[in-house]
């Protein structure tokens, strides 16, 4: 067995930065078109940006805005560096144009993403529920033979 401790001082979160529920974390120095959106409220190495959003803006929009192929391959244009040294510098980054439609617009969108996400979620569930089943049945209707018994 392994003996693991982390030991952590108040010293050496200093150089840490908060994530909010509802912040994009995104490493512009190894950038691969991964901006993530963050649902628990902690700390992340100082490696990476934190992007927030201005109050007028609904989260959940951009959490799937971000992940469009228009808009990554809009990043794609703006990444400097080899395959494994992608970045993009920050300037880039903020100035690349988003389509920002109106907060009730932005809503009416997350909310039906949303919605379909968790539809998604519920059949996935299902099927693997519906696996087991049929594992269960497979098992049963096909019992392993004894040595003995051959």
């Amino acid at each position: 067995m392994i003996d693991y401790h982390v030991s952590v001082t108040k010293k050496s979160l200093e150089v840490y930065k908060v994530v909010e529920v509802g912040d994009f974390i995104i490493s512009l120095r190894s950038f691969q078109g991964g901006i993530e959106y963050s649902n628990h409220h902690g700390i992340c190495s100082p490696a990476y940006v934190i992007l927030r959003l201005k109050s007028q803006n609904v989260a959940h929009y951009f959490k799937y805005l971000f992940k469009t192929d228009r808009f990554i391959s809009q990043l794609n244009k703006n990444i400097e560096g080899l395959r494994d040294g992608k970045m993009i510098s920050y300037k880039q980054f903020s100035e690349l144009r988003l389509p920002v439609s109106s907060f009730a617009e932005q809503q009416k969108i997350a909310d039906c993403l949303s919605s379909l996400d968790d539809l998604i979620t519920s059949q996935a569930q299902k099927v693997e529920l519906l696996k087991r089943h049929k594992k269960g049945l497979i098992q049963r209707l096909f019992p392993v033979l004894d040595e003995s018994q051959g």
